[in-house]
């Protein structure tokens, strides 16, 4: 059977924040060392700081914590937007291995009225319409499809265990199935729409979630959900040039 991939990329909307976040990191962690300097050499020399130097020492010291606590945060959402990105990429990657003819949208901005959101992957298809989302996450996750928020659990060297709440992806899933829904039903388009959870790039994932999730801990397991996968109702070839069409002009 021929294999025909048409893949349509959009631009990640993250760039510009990965770039900015990036140049933030460098200036606040150079910042504090920089203050420092000033401070020792050149601040303290003035003779008439004497009776203002504790004063001056505090907000010098003042500064050099709140910039190190911005360098925290900033290196921390900076890791998170470069891991999805990541991960994007191995999604791309692993769509390009499916076998048959199908239209794939890589970071496709959706919006309806006032509603917007994201999709990571859209893959159209015979076999129906379906929605990629990516995530980079490496331990153990614990959900369901009803719950608000996920539990992610790591463990580290030395016994070391950490855990936190992560939001349920299912909700954003959910969203961008009734925002693409509505698009698609302007356009007179009605068709059944699912979705795939994909945590990439971590062999050693351990999923504990509901079995009414299609989750794909690896790229042989979302492989195998999309090339297994049957809509309700089959999409004539019809139907989808109509619907890339519209994704199209709506996408530019």
């Amino acid at each position: 059977m021929e294999v025909m991939i048409k893949l349509y990329k959009n631009k990640n909307t993250n760039r510009v924040k990965i770039r900015l976040l990036f140049i933030c990191q460098i200036f606040l962690g150079v910042l504090p060392v920089v203050l420092f300097v000033i401070y020792s050499t050149y601040v303290r020399q003035l003779e008439t700081l004497d009776q203002y130097e504790t004063w001056m020492g505090t907000i010098f010291i003042i500064i050099m914590v709140c910039a190190f606590v911005l360098y925290t945060v900033t290196s921390r959402k900076y890791n998170i937007l470069v891991s999805g990105r990541r991960g994007e990429r191995i999604l791309i990657k692993t769509a390009k291995k499916l076998s048959g003819n199908y239209s794939i949208f890589s970071n496709l901005p959706i919006r309806y009225k006032k509603n917007r959101s994201e999709i990571d992957l859209l893959i159209i298809g015979e076999n129906g319409l379906l929605i990629i989302e990516v995530k980079n996450h490496s331990g153990v996750i614990i959900g369901s499809d009803t719950a608000l928020t996920w539990t992610h659990r790591k463990y580290y060297r030395k016994g070391k265990t950490t855990e936190t709440e992560m939001e349920n992806p299912f909700k954003q899933m959910k969203r961008q199935r009734e925002i693409l829904k509505s698009i698609l039903r302007s356009n007179e388009v009605d068709v059944w729409i699912d979705s795939i959870l994909f945590f990439s790039g971590n062999p050693g994932l351990k999923l504990r979630v509901g079995d009414e999730i299609a989750v794909a801990g690896s790229e042989n397991e979302l492989i195998g959900l999309i090339n297994d996968y049957q809509a309700k109702n089959p999409l004539p070839k019809e139907k989808q040039e109509q619907i890339v069409k519209i994704l199209k002009d709506f996408s530019v």
